[in-house]
Formats: C-alpha cells, sequence, structure tokens
C-alpha cells in the first residue's frame, strides 16, 4: 500500500523560507561577531582578512560543486547534513584552533551555505507558479534580508569571545533543520548545473560582469574591515553592531526604488553616476569623526550599504539585456560566481593595509574601485549603443545559482504572462 504524497500548495514555500530566515538569523549573528572576536582572540586585521576570504572561496566552491553532493543524496538529507556540518565547525571555533584550520573551517561553512542555499531555492523553484514568481522573490529577498539584520541585532547582547556566541549560532543553524526536514514540502529535482564560463560573462557584457565583481569586492570586504573600522573610532559592541546591521538593512531597501528607476533610465548612465555618489560618499566618511552623533553613522552606512549592494542586480539585469533568453541562467550563474570571487580576494587584500594606514584605507580603496568603474561605464557608454530590450530589474540576493531558474525575466515595464500556454494561438 503506498502513501500519496500532499498536494503542494502556496504555503507549501513557508516552510523553506522559515528554514532559511533562521538560518539567516544565525548567519548574521555569527559573521558579524567573526572579526570582534579575532581580534579579541590576539589576531590582527590580516587574519580577519584571510578568514572571511577563505569562507568567500569556499561559497565559491559550493556554488559550482554542492548540487552533484545534493543530486547523490537527495535535498532533505544534503540539507540536513549541511547544516549539521555547519553547526559543528562553530562550535569547532571554541577550541581555539590554528589559523589554517580556522581558514578551513570557515571554507566548509561558506560551502555549505552555498549548498543549504541551493536546497531553499530548488524548493521554492519547484511550488512557484509562473504567474506568482515576482512576488514570491520579492518576498525572499526581504525575509532573508530582514533576518540576516535580526541576527546582527541580537549581536550586540553577546560577547564575541566565549561559547555563548558560538551555542547560540550553531543552535540556530540546527533549528534550521526543523521546517525544512519536519514539513513535507516535496523533492524536486535540481535542474542547474553550473558550467564555469567566466570570460563569456565578460565579453556579453563587460560592465554587468565589473559591476558584480566591484560588489564583491566592496561589500565583502567591509563585512570583515567595518567592524575593525568601529574598534578604530573607539565604539562599543553595540555601536559597531548597529553600524553593520544599517548597512544591511540600507542595502536591503534601497534597491528597490533604485531599482525602479533602472526600468526606465539607461542603466550604465545610471550605474555611472552611482559609482561616483559612492566615491563622494566614501570620501566623506574618511572625515567622520568618533565625536560626530552616531546617527551621522548610521546614516552614512545606511547609505554605503544601499550603493555598494546596488551594482549587482542592476549588473545582473544589464548583462540580461545583452543576452540571449536561453542564456540567462548560465550567465546569472557566472556572475554570481564573479560576485564570489571579488568576495574571497578583497578581504585578503585590503586587510594587509589596516595596520599600517587603520581602517579607514578601506574608503581610499572603495574610492578608487567606483572611479575606475565610472571611467569604464562612461567609455562603454559612448562606445556600445544602449540594449534594444530590457530586463526588468529584480532584487536578487547573492545566495546561490539555483534563484535564477525561477527569477522572473520579463521585459522592463511588460507584466509577465500568468498563463504562456494558454495565449499560444
Amino acid at each position: 500500500m503506498t502513501t500519496e504524497a500532499p498536494t503542494i500548495s502556496p504555503w507549501s514555500i513557508a516552510s523553506p523560507l522559515a528554514g532559511g530566515a533562521i538560518h539567516a538569523m544565525g548567519s548574521g549573528l555569527f559573521h558579524t561577531l567573526i572579526p570582534l572576536r579575532l581580534i579579541a582572540d590576539g589576531y590582527g586585521a590580516n587574519v580577519v582578512g584571510l578568514v572571511i576570504g577563505a569562507e568567500g572561496a569556499g561559497f565559491l566552491i559550493g556554488c559550482i560543486g554542492s548540487t552533484r553532493l545534493i543530486r547523490s543524496v537527495g535535498e532533505v538529507r544534503a540539507y540536513a547534513a549541511l547544516s549539521a556540518i555547519s553547526a559543528v565547525l562553530i562550535m569547532a571555533w571554541g577550541f581555539s584552533p590554528h589559523l589554517g584550520l580556522l581558514m578551513l573551517i570557515q571554507a566548509a561553512i561558506g560551502f555549505a551555505n552555498a549548498g543549504q542555499a541551493v536546497v531553499i531555492e530548488s524548493w521554492m523553484n519547484a511550488m512557484v507558479s509562473n504567474a506568482n514568481r515576482g512576488r514570491v522573490l520579492t518576498l525572499y529577498v526581504l525575509v532573508i534580508g530582514l533576518f540576516y539584520g535580526l541576527g546582527q541585532l541580537l549581536a550586540s547582547e553577546i560577547a564575541p569571545s566565549g561559547f555563548p556566541l558560538l551555542m547560540i549560532a550553531a543552535s540556530f543553524y540546527t533549528i534550521a533543520l526543523v521546517p525544512v526536514t519536519a514539513v513535507w514540502v516535496g523533492e524536486p529535482q535540481l535542474h542547474v548545473q553550473v558550467g564555469v564560463r567566466i570570460f563569456r560573462a565578460f565579453r556579453t557584457s563587460p560592465i554587468g560582469a565589473l559591476a558584480c565583481l566591484m560588489t564583491g569586492l566592496i561589500s565583502a570586504t567591509f563585512a570583515s574591515i567595518g567592524p575593525l573600522y568601529g574598534l578604530d573610532l573607539g565604539f562599543q559592541q553595540g555601536q559597531i553592531v548597529l553600524m553593520m546591521a544599517a548597512t544591511q538593512l540600507g542595502a536591503l531597501f534601497l534597491q528597490f526604488p533604485l531599482g525602479y528607476l533602472s526600468d526606465r533610465l539607461d542603466r550604465r548612465a545610471m550605474m555611472f553616476w552611482l559609482s561616483l555618489v559612492l566615491a563622494a560618499l566614501c570620501g566623506a566618511m574618511i572625515f567622520l569623526d568618533a565625536a560626530m552623533p552616531f546617527g551621522i553613522f548610521i546614516v552614512a552606512f545606511s547609505l554605503f550599504g544601499g550603493l555598494t549592494e546596488i551594482f549587482y542586480p542592476l549588473g545582473v539585469a544589464h548583462a540580461n539585456d545583452k543576452a540571449d533568453p536561453e542564456e540567462f541562467v548560465t550567465l546569472s550563474s557566472n556572475l554570481l560566481l564573479i560576485w564570489a570571487f571579488g568576495g574571497t580576494i578583497g578581504p585578503a587584500l585590503i586587510s594587509t593595509g589596516v595596520k599600517p594606514f587603520g581602517a579607514e584605507i578601506f574608503f581610499y580603496y572603495s574610492i578608487t574601485l567606483a572611479l575606475l568603474f565610472a571611467a569604464f561605464a562612461l567609455w562603454r557608454r559612448f562606445r556600445q549603443p544602449r540594449a534594444k530590450s530590457r530586463e526588468a530589474f529584480v532584487a536578487y540576493p547573492q545566495t546561490s545559482p539555483q534563484l535564477y531558474e525561477w527569477a522572473p525575466h520579463t521585459p522592463a515595464g511588460d507584466d509577465p504572462d500568468p498563463n504562456p500556454e494558454e495565449s499560444k494561438p
């Protein structure tokens, strides 16, 4: 006698979405306090950059290779294994392992994070109808971003050294298993197998690829340098956490109005002007002083987060403007790999300059990248005509390549056809 599987309903997305949200909350807590923990343990800024960069490398490898593991054992088992491994590895920090082992631990956590995102997003792909994809993707972006920010805010109440941080973060990673494994949500098959075609992505859209690379180079580097900058200013842990959370929440909410504008303006022109604004903002932030009202820092870093992160979805949208529809998934997946590569080398590169020059060297680094990008964007704008067809802006999170299989691809200003089969003659 066989038992029929329950019918999938729209409410089914609540299960994987809840698992992703709980995981994001633990991730926000853990990753906000990693730099402070390393400094408290006596490590220098260069070590902070190496550890953050190692996780970026693990994430990059996970984007490419985790689907093979997931296919071999099934999505539920793979998610459970990756979540459990992440929790155990977080607890391993409590034994103060050697630097090389710390880097391996973070690389493995990065790999697991990529694999877990693949599972969550493949489920949502299977359960979302074509008519609802845009709304569900927006919901997904908001939920993951908000819960990551809540995890960051929780970090203000927890000491970075000692076991409580590790136990709480590991608990979130473990609890994330419950909604995914205890509720039936089906076992859809993975379809995306990322083919590494980095150079093709650059040939298709040089400015789109460079926008994604710049986002990785700046945003992931700030994750390691931001807390050190706060320490240099003499901020307390609670202030540092609020500053980092402001960056995350600014990135979450500013991209929607900026994305709305990008559907109505030339994206290359918009990225050119935004890069100049980013350079000017970073220039102003060099002169921020601890004696200033803390609210100024909150506003400045909210704008910084929004301006930095907007280049990734704008880069993906512009690249898709230049590509054929059948190339969207492969192209977008490789743009994610380019972003992850930036997140791998950026922290390791700039952290070496923190000791001799101070953490504010990050802003000079960001100004240089923004101005170089602006110069290239201006050159491309006059060298290449504007794309004839334009994809609507989509707020993409940097989670896994699986996302791009179910993200909607529609012309800017047009509504998707909710019943494509019925519209055929």
